[in-house]
């Protein structure tokens, strides 16, 4: 397949965006469903919808171009301390119904919505009376965001390097074989690791634990089923905060709406974003607690974007999760029965590849190498499918609604780049 050649003199060329070897530089123009085209008329299959599975119904869905564009000839935003607007009122009542949570800051970004979740945690604790509480207990190979605060929360070292200071003290958990979700007492396992970084990091001055359900920039690793209910239960006994981070997760990338759906007691505080809007418009969301709310009486978090609440962007996610509650969740059930079922059965034992594995609608193919996995990604785009990779795992995020008969294409396409991969002599990290 033709490459659009790399555009030399260009200013949007990923400077600042990428940590993987450069590929010839792919322009594209439009998409519709899971489809894309670039700029010379090539088509490719969308494995990631758009980003970090953001677009979960595809590209150009005419419910979500309606509702923006409806909201746009109306009222596009106006500044939500003067006043507020109807689609960002209505949110908050679907929100709460969609999450269980009871009050809500709306921002740009998962960036955003974890330095805001962060703000609202400090705050929390000052009025508590313990300003002592500044440390944030986080996996080592999580993810929550590219801001200095969030960026803070990772321990990849890609993401260490030049990072900012004068952040919160952050204590790493590092994922261990005997985490493995096939290992008989895993999530009991990894919470008692949580439980003694807590009690490592004197449990006076910890504020709270934030982790990933799933973690995708961590080389897509699925953690044990039983395991958020687990940490919950550390954290209530160690009286801090627990934020779980469902930016990725979350409107349907689970098989369900949220993957806290499954735990016996609820977070105290919940980040969503990518697929919020559809896509569409970016737009993220902190989601709080009642009795953490209520911890601030009048007070307001002093925290606000310029843009936060937009009306463009609520208008999308309130067609969002009318979307999800009409068909998405019923869709993306039969999409994650697609990925255990086949997906992971085609993959497992191909030469290469260290496992195959999927979390809700999400398919993972872990690789020997980070060069093998380079190499079939740029290979995949030259049979005309795009595909995600993290390290030396290829990630698979469709949309949610993606046919039967286009996840099967998607699938033999990459079937077809790991087989005929060209791979000399590994210089990647293997799997441990």
């Amino acid at each position: 397949m033709d490459q659009h050649p790399v555009l030399g003199a260009s200013r949007w060329a990923g400077w600042s965006t990428s940590q993987h070897p450069p590929q010839p530089r792919l322009i594209l123009e439009r998409g519709r469903g899971c489809e894309v085209w670039d700029v010379d008329g090539n088509r490719y299959l969308d494995g990631i919808a758009s980003s970090g599975g953001s677009h979960i119904f595809g590209h150009a869905h005419p419910d979500l171009v309606d509702a923006v564009t409806n909201q746009a000839e109306q009222l596009a935003h106006f500044d939500e301390t003067i006043a507020g607007q109807q689609p960002a009122e209505a949110l908050m009542d679907d929100l709460c119904t969609i999450t269980g949570m009871d009050e809500f800051v709306l921002v740009n970004d998962g960036s955003g919505a974890v330095e805001a979740a962060i703000r609202v945690v400090v705050e929390y604790w000052i009025r508590r009376e313990q300003p002592q509480r500044d440390t944030i207990i986080a996996f080592e190979r999580g993810y929550h965001g590219c801001t200095a605060l969030a960026q803070s929360l990772s321990g990849l070292p890609h993401l260490r390097r030049g990072r900012a200071g004068g952040n919160p003290r952050v204590r790493h958990v590092r994922l261990a074989p005997h985490h493995h979700p096939g290992r008989a007492g895993a999530a009991t396992a990894l919470a008692t690791d949580f439980a003694d970084a807590i009690e490592a990091a004197d449990p006076a001055r910890v504020a709270a634990v934030i982790v990933e359900p799933f973690l995708y920039t961590g080389g897509g690793i699925v953690l044990p089923p039983e395991f958020l209910s687990e940490l919950r239960t550390v954290t209530t006994r160690a009286d801090c905060l627990l934020i779980v981070d469902e930016a990725f997760t979350g409107f349907g990338r689970a098989g369900t709406a949220f993957a806290i759906d499954s735990m016996h007691e609820p977070p105290d505080i919940l980040v969503i974003g990518n697929g919020m809007t559809g896509g569409v418009v970016p737009m993220s969301a902190v989601c709080v607690e009642k009795r953490i709310r209520d911890a601030f009486g009048d007070a307001r978090l002093p925290y606000g974007h310029t843009t936060g609440g937009h009306g463009v962007g609520c208008a999308a996610a309130l067609a969002t999760i009318g979307m999800l509650h009409g068909f998405g969740i019923t869709a993306a059930q039969t999409a994650a029965r697609w990925f255990a079922d086949t997906f992971c059965p085609r993959f497992a034992h191909l030469p290469g590849v260290v496992e195959a594995r999927s979390y809700g609608v999400t398919g993972v193919v872990e690789c020997d190498t980070a060069d093998r996995a380079e190499t079939i990604t740029a290979t995949a785009r030259e049979h005309g499918l795009i595909v995600g990779r993290e390290g030396s795992s290829l990630m698979l995020t469709p949309a949610l609604n993606t046919t039967e008969t286009d996840l099967d294409k998607m699938a033999t396409l990459l079937h077809t780049a790991i087989t005929g991969a060209d791979v000399g002599p590994g210089t990647g990290t293997t799997r441990s």
